[in-house]
């Protein structure tokens, strides 16, 4: 590339792109957790890779107590609460729905009394659990929203 081309790709670019990216556009609460959509739907579906730290971590603490994890989703770019159109924790990295075989009673019970940064949830037409990082609840037999 000569030295004019790369001159002008440089004001173009200085123009076109901003230098820096003013943080408090961001909510202060989801800025640390944010991941591009790129990043996840890169490593969408059960990978691991897309999760942040917290869900990381919280697997990292379940796969210690029960060993033998099964994931069933992860990450999923654009996914919405069904029946709600609100987004999901899905969306952001946030959210792990998982099997442990023999063992979902278990599994339940150990989530109820130990994981108070997020939520746990069952379906009543599912096998899976969910569990999540943000607000504390647990929703145990729901229905999935699936017919």
């Amino acid at each position: 590339m000569s030295k004019g081309s790369f001159a002008l790709l440089s004001v173009v670019l200085a123009t076109a792109v901003p230098a820096t990216v003013n943080a408090a556009q961001f909510d202060a609460n989801l800025k640390n957790r944010a991941m591009t959509s790129r990043h996840l739907a890169a490593a969408s579906g059960s990978s691991v890779t897309c999760l942040t730290w917290e869900a990381r971590a919280l697997l990292n603490r379940i796969r210690a107590r029960f060993g033998n994890v099964e994931i069933v989703s992860t990450c999923r770019p654009g996914a919405k609460i069904a029946g709600t159109g609100h987004p999901s924790r899905h969306a952001s990295g946030q959210a792990i729905d998982f099997r442990v075989p023999g063992k979902k009673g278990q599994v339940v019970s150990w989530l109820i009394s130990n994981h108070h940064n997020g939520g746990v949830m069952t379906y009543r037409d599912m096998d899976h659990i969910h569990v999540d990082i943000g607000p504390h609840f647990v929703a145990l037999n729901r229905p999935s929203g699936r017919t």
